[in-house]
């Protein structure tokens, strides 16, 4: 594969993961698979990487939100 290759299948990648972001901004939390709780021996807590809700933001939607807050505060 020649440079330009390499370039043209890393835009195409980023350009899809951004259009993820940009469509289901939301992935299932790692820490708690989604529940929104965590099982213990002790018992069951909401879980405060994901505020319970069972979902985390993107990181590239959370990337793209800053952006468009930065271009927003230099007009």
């Amino acid at each position: 594969m020649t440079l330009l290759h390499l370039v043209v299948f890393g835009a195409l990648a980023a350009g899809g993961y951004l259009g993820t972001c940009v469509l289901w901004p939301y992935k299932v939390c790692r820490t708690c698979q989604g529940r929104g709780r965590l099982s213990r021996l002790l018992g069951v807590r909401l879980c405060p990487t994901c505020d319970a809700t069972g979902l985390r933001l993107r990181a590239g939607r959370r990337a793209l939100d800053a952006a468009r807050r930065r271009s927003n505060r230099n007009r």
